[in-house]
């Protein structure tokens, strides 16, 4: 039952790497915290877009949220910072065949 477990929460990780916009928020995430309307901006997003690929990316354990007054910001998490080096050493391999 724990092996079921940990594999589902893997799948979830997974799942939530599983698109080239999430990487993207994961990407912008790396230096700073920051909303959604801002890394809407920043990327070019549709606001709708972001927020359902943010939902996403928190319910994986990627990202994490921080009310700071009225706004909420967004930051990577520990897991987060490792998976988003994984898909760049990934990327890197890639790009050198």
């Amino acid at each position: 039952m724990k092996i079921l477990r940990s594999l589902k929460t893997t799948e979830l990780i997974f799942k939530g790497l599983s698109s080239s916009k999430r990487l993207l928020i994961l990407d912008a995430l790396d230096k700073t915290s920051l909303s959604l309307s801002e890394i809407s901006e920043f990327l070019h997003f549709n606001l709708k877009t972001t927020a359902s690929h943010c939902q996403r990316l928190e319910a994986a354990g990627l990202i994490s949220k921080k009310k700071k007054g009225r706004m909420v910001k967004h930051s990577l998490t520990y897991l987060g910072r490792g998976m988003l080096t994984i898909a760049r050493r990934t990327r890197d391999l890639v790009e050198r065949k």
